[in-house]
């Protein structure tokens, strides 16, 4: 399981949550946790106990980006 982490637009983390597949992650940053239509939101997930952007809201991250790491 790897742990995401989402942070508000002022960097403060407003959630934290372990999960069996990125793609879980994704749904749960996306669907859950960020309105729509609020932009700055970003999700990091803990590669080796750093933080690592994996999305944010005003598309220029990308899950994808994660995955070829």
């Amino acid at each position: 399981m790897a742990t995401y982490r989402v942070l508000n637009p002022d960097e403060q983390v407003i959630d934290t949550k372990e999960f069996d597949s990125a793609q879980d992650a994704y749904e749960w940053f996306s669907n859950i946790e960020v309105p729509s239509h609020m932009i700055g939101f970003r999700m990091e997930v803990d590669q080796d106990g750093e933080w690592v952007m994996f999305d944010q809201t005003d598309s220029t991250g990308s899950s994808e980006e994660a995955g070829e790491r």
